[in-house]
């Protein structure tokens, strides 16, 4: 049969929006507004199939039943392919219901991780997953305590350095993994350099990117989940599954130190999330937080002083090395920019 593949306006064209919910409704897929392309391919004037990218990751992929498991389906995933690497990424993921997995296996696409019934997420690349591991797995060194850090760090905060610290004192070698996708206010360059300088003075600490395997909740994929599961329990229990299943084994890790969360709900279901996953196989350590004036130092407590001007105060809340950034002409757009999205 002769398809036609067109690009989809869901932001400014109403009949367009309308027919793409449809089709995603018929497929038990809630809308995501986080897509920045979005096509679809039609039968004569009818659309048969839709599917959207953000980035370098395939969303929303719905196809009627009369469509499914033919043309129709290699026909959406290849377009979105290509659109994805002639965008220069080098990289394409999916996340997606384990009933449709088969379809992305065809195409090329291999498993990295499951959440049971819930969700696959899956990859297709020349230097992917396994690269990434045998990378990291060439930094592999020797001792009786290897440990874990996964965080973001927006920005670096003596919160983040006291806990660094502390699994150090605990540790013959401690991996701290900091978040390489740049959703964050603060880049994932300056994130990174920030903790690199802020821990130069323990030896036995090794700084890493996470890579595009651990990913920020704003850009989780939730929309192909039933309503009732809970989406941050479904991340956590993915994350926790390939820090275990394959960096852990990577690197040697045998325990992961996380903060304790007293003000975080959300990290709370991530920390219980860990302990599940981990069971008896890698210890999970949780550190009280660090104080400052009777409250938890936090990074959005020194985001939220930046908004205010109270630049000063902020001597209490974050290392010499975050601090003189905030003072350079790099932290002042950085400053400038959270103010203006305020105002918005």
């Amino acid at each position: 049969m002769n398809y036609t593949i067109q690009r989809m306006w869901i932001a400014s064209s109403r009949s367009q929006r309308e027919a793409w919910e449809n089709l995603l409704h018929q497929a038990s897929i809630r809308t995501e507004e986080l897509v920045e392309y979005t096509v679809g391919i039609y039968d004569g004037e009818k659309l048969v199939a839709t599917g959207s990218r953000y980035k370098n990751v395939l969303k929303c992929i719905a196809v009627c039943k009369d469509y499914t498991g033919g043309e129709v389906v290699s026909l959406l995933i290849s377009h979105l392919m290509t659109e994805i690497f002639d965008a220069g990424f080098e990289r394409c993921y999916v996340y997606t219901k384990p009933q449709s997995v088969q379809s992305f296996l065809y195409m090329g696409f291999e498993e990295i991780e499951r959440v049971e019934d819930d969700l696959v997420f899956l990859e297709k690349a020349v230097w992917g997953f396994q690269s990434f591991l045998n990378e990291l797995a060439k930094k592999k060194e020797e001792g009786e305590k290897i440990s874990g850090i996964v965080m973001n760090a927006n920005p670096f905060t003596l919160g983040h350095q006291y806990l660094i610290e502390t699994a150090s004192a605990k540790s013959d070698l401690l991996h701290v993994f900091v978040l390489s996708e740049d959703v964050s206010l603060f880049p994932a360059k300056v994130r990174k350099r920030l903790v690199e300088e802020g821990t130069r003075h323990l030896p036995n600490v090794r700084i890493h990117d996470t890579g595009d395997y651990m990913v920020s909740a704003k850009t989780f994929p939730s929309y192909f989940l039933k309503e009732d599961k809970d989406t941050t329990e479904v991340q956590a229990t993915l994350d926790a599954k390939i820090f275990k299943n394959h960096i852990a084994k990577a690197l040697g890790i045998t325990t992961r130190f996380v903060g304790e969360e007293p003000l975080s709900f959300a990290t709370n279901i991530y920390n219980e999330s860990m302990k599940k996953v981990f069971g008896e196989d890698l210890q999970l350590v949780i550190l009280p937080r660090k104080e400052y004036d009777s409250e938890v130092i936090s990074a959005s407590r020194v985001r939220k002083y930046l908004a205010e001007d109270r630049l000063e105060e902020l001597k209490g809340l974050v290392p010499e090395c975050t601090y003189r950034f905030l003072h350079s002409e790099e932290g002042e757009v950085i400053i400038r920019t959270l103010k203006e999205s305020l105002k918005s």
